[in-house]
């Protein structure tokens, strides 16, 4: 399998640096959307097969733009919603918090969201079973910030320090691997 993960694009969250989580609908702001446009430029001669992408608005409005002019087939997984921040969502993202909640070792409970353990469970849940799913397709997975930590854990190997906040990636940046 061919993957292209795409990050969605900006929203307000995103500029105010807040906490933006499973939780929490947002839109693409203007920047955003002209984000995710030029992916599609970026993209316009890569062939894929499907759409993957998170249920949330975010996701699937970035993956509208990107595949416009395209027949090909879009669904969503719940699978890669963003991690559930419960009570955290909403406030402002410092790099003490972002350190904390992606730290293996510390494996924090947020109340009323989901751990990273959990979060990582059905991150890699997703993928093992696209891997065997699609395993001779080409996928464009578009979902969140978040779940590319994750991603990015699996392709390249848990950081030296077991804190995933070492992986970040910009709105509508594209990572491309190959299974």
């Amino acid at each position: 399998m061919k993957m292209y993960y795409v990050r969605h694009g900006q929203t307000d969250w995103n500029l105010a640096r807040k906490m933006q989580g499973g939780q929490t609908e947002r839109n693409l702001n203007e920047t955003g959307k002209e984000q995710a446009e030029q992916t599609r430029q970026e993209l316009a001669d890569v062939k894929y097969d499907i759409i993957i992408c998170s249920p949330m608005e975010r996701a699937k409005e970035t993956a509208r733009i990107i595949s416009q002019g395209r027949n090909v087939p879009m669904i969503t997984d719940e699978r890669l919603r963003e991690r559930k921040l419960g009570e955290m969502e909403g406030n402002p993202i410092t790099e003490e918090c972002e350190k904390l909640i992606w730290d293996y070792n510390k494996n924090v409970e947020i109340k009323g969201g989901e751990s990273l353990s959990e979060f990582e469970k059905r991150v890699l849940d997703f993928l093992e079973e696209a891997k065997n799913k699609y395993e001779n397709d080409t996928i464009l997975v578009v979902a969140h910030g978040g779940v590319a930590k994750v991603i990015k854990s699996y392709l390249y190997g848990k950081p030296k320090d077991n804190n995933l906040n070492n992986y970040q990636m910009k709105n509508c940046e594209i990572i491309e691997a190959e299974f």
